[in-house]
Formats: C-alpha cells, sequence, structure tokens
C-alpha cells in the first residue's frame, strides 16, 4: 500500500519500504529513541524477490513475524530457513555471525 503522506516515519527507498517506531536509520526524533531496552522496532515491507544481503547484527534479539508472503533467512552458520504467513522467528545475535533475509 501507499505511504501515510506526511508522515516521516515511513520512507520507500528503493526495495524497501519501513516505518520506525523509533528513531532509527534516516527516521530521527530524540523524543522517542527507544522503550525501556527496546531500541528498534519496524514495519517492513520488502519488494518481491528482494531482501536484506548479508550483514552483521551486534548483542540483539531479533523477532520477526510474516504478515504476508513468504522470507528465506540463512546465516553465516549454515541455519536457513524458509518463513510463511504467520509465522515468527526469533534471533539472539552476539557478535560474530552474519545473516540474511530475502522474500
Amino acid at each position: 500500500g501507499a505511504n501515510e503522506k506526511g508522515n516521516p516515519t515511513w520512507t520507500n527507498q528503493n526495495w524497501l519500504k519501513s516505518r520506525f517506531h523509533f528513531s532509527f536509520a534516516e527516521y530521527t526524533n530524540p523524543s522517542n529513541s527507544n522503550f525501556g531496552v527496546l531500541r528498534v522496532m519496524n514495519d517492513d515491507l520488502v519488494q518481491p524477490a528482494r531482501g536484506f544481503g548479508e550483514h552483521p547484527h551486534r548483542e540483539m534479539e531479533i523477532c520477526t513475524y510474516v504478515v504476508e508472503g513468504d522470507l528465506t533467512h540463512q546465516d553465516s552458520m549454515g541455519n536457513g530457513e524458509s518463513l510463511g504467513r504467520g509465522s515468527i522467528q526469533f534471533m539472539t545475535a552476539g557478535t560474530g555471525v552474519m545473516h540474511q533475509e530475502h522474500n
């Protein structure tokens, strides 16, 4: 769907449309930077046959909920899984692990 006009929490850059609930990436709001220990919460809409290339995270707990379509996760430890609509994935990212996600 279309972005909400005039709402700075939505971006529509290239292959990814994101709504940031807290200051993160290109969305900056110093009065809305976290909720307790929760630092990042995004709604990410990925164009078909696209995704996040291999990248690291450091000391994070990451939860992914698939609203529609499929999302395939692969990491540098050899783990891989495809998630369908309604699936939830939890990932603990310490240090040294790379992962990627594509639809």
